[in-house]
This record gives C-alpha cells, structure tokens and sequence, in this order.
C-alpha cells in the first residue's frame, strides 16, 4: 500500500483582482522527499507555497496536511509542522543570529509562558550546529553576507523542528558558490535530517542538484511531474519557458542546461 502523502494539494485555484493566479492544481508531497516547483515568473510558484503552508487560502479546492485540512488548524498548530522559507526576507534586521534563530521557536511559547526555556536554546543550538553557523551565533544579521543570511533563515526554519520546510527561491542573488552551499545543505536536511523539502525556484540547475522529483508550473497550471531526468527534458522545458533549451550531460554528474541564444 502506498503510504499517504505528508502534504497534498486537490484542485487548488486562487484568483487575486480578478484574473486567476492558479487553476485546478493538483500536487501531492511525501514524507521524506525533496520536491522542487520549477517555473517561469508568473507561473504561480509563489502562491502554490503560500498555499501549502496555508498562508493563503484557496479560492477553491483544499490544502490538507496529513488529511487534515490546512484551515481548520490554527497558525501555531501548522507552525509545529510546516516551517517557511519565504523568497523576500528582512535583511535589516537588529538581532543576532541567535536571537534570530529563536524566533523560530514561536510555535512553543503561549501567552502563560513568554519567555524562551532551557529546551528552546537547546533546539536554537541544534539548529546552528546543522546548518554549520554556530560560529556566527553572536554576529548581527546585518553584518553577514547574502549566503550567511540565508543560512540564517534556513536555521530558524529548522528551529521550528517541523516536518516539512517550505523555502521559496532559497538561491535568489546568491553567487555560485553560496548557491552550492544551500543546495548541499538542504540535501543534508532532506537525507541526513530526514526533512521533507519543498522549495521553489527558476534555477534549473539547482532543480537538478537536489530535487527527487520536480513540478513543472506554468500559468498557474500544472505542465508536469516526474523525475528530473524526465522534466529536464528540451521539449518539455521549451514548452515550460517557451525559450529553446540544450542539454550538457558530463558523465554521472547532474544535468546542466543550457539555453541557446537564438
């Protein structure tokens, strides 16, 4: 029997001002998988993960965590098991990484109880210590780089110790080399971890790196989703962004592509 997915979308649609951002979008999330939305600007990515972690609620259809509907939890109760990653995130903020990082821990204080335990730091430490920024732990957030600073959120999301971790466009403006870094870390979250990763982005070759399988969005429409060895396809990534694509395969190594200037 296959198992029941941790995350699953049925016939989710969203429309804002009058025209519709997503339509009828199926998508189902299993436990322990990276799953990767791929997308031009515009298909809806962001919306679909606003979704999931039920900051949005659907114009029709329902977002169900573990087959409980998403709207019938309250924001702590989906705190505890969905943590969010979000595309646009503060950069001026005046804490430190630690006091940042505890900020996750939100989902565990109530009104009786203020003001963070034993057990929270301890949860804060864990998460520094996965994420490799222990050292950092006294470091103003404004004082680190882009790669540094998304490091940061990534920990406050696993702060949270939820299940699933929703990261939209987790290597926007990161140079090559801190995208490989939140690439190897999120792999290490998923396998290691064993988190059930959900991220979105345009960056195909990130795609490729991490995800066990993607989803091709486009229009607000679901194109496709399978393996990548079967969405990192030319036809289907021509048809995805309507720009003509070349594959470059360098032995077992993940799939790079290339688009042609023409």
């Amino acid at each position: 029997m296959t198992a029941a997915p941790i995350l699953a979308a049925e016939a989710v649609g969203w429309q804002f001002d009058g025209r519709q951002i997503l339509d009828k979008v199926d998508l189902e999330v299993s436990r322990g998988e990276c799953l990767v939305v791929v997308g031009p600007n515009g298909a809806g990515k962001t919306t679909l993960l606003r979704m999931l972690v039920g900051l949005l609620q659907p114009s029709s259809g329902t977002v169900g965590l573990e087959g409980t509907d998403l709207a019938s939890l309250s924001r702590r109760e989906r705190a505890r098991h969905l943590a969010y990653v979000p595309q646009i995130r503060p950069t001026r903020v005046p804490l430190t990484v630690e006091q940042m990082v505890l900020l996750g821990r939100y989902p565990y204080l109530s009104p009786f109880r203020g003001a963070p335990r034993g057990s929270d730091f301890e949860a804060v430490a864990r998460a520094l210590e996965e994420v490799g920024i222990s050292g950092l732990r006294e470091r103003l957030l404004t004082e680190l780089s882009g790669g540094e600073q998304q490091a940061v959120y990534v920990a406050t999301a696993l702060a949270q110790e939820a299940e699933v971790m929703i990261l939209d466009e987790p290597t926007t403006h990161l140079d090559p080399s801190h995208q490989r870094e939140i690439a190897a870390l999120l792999l290490d979250l998923n396998r290691k971890a064993e988190k059930t990763v959900v991220a979105a982005t345009h960056d195909l070759n990130f795609a490729s790196l991490i995800a066990d399988r993607i989803f091709a969005l486009r229009g607000g429409r679901a194109l496709a989703c399978d393996v990548p060895a079967k969405i990192l396809q030319p036809e289907l990534l021509s048809e995805l962004f309507r720009a003509p694509f070349e594959i470059v395969r360098e032995g077992e190594r993940p799939v790079t592509l290339l688009e042609l200037g023409r």
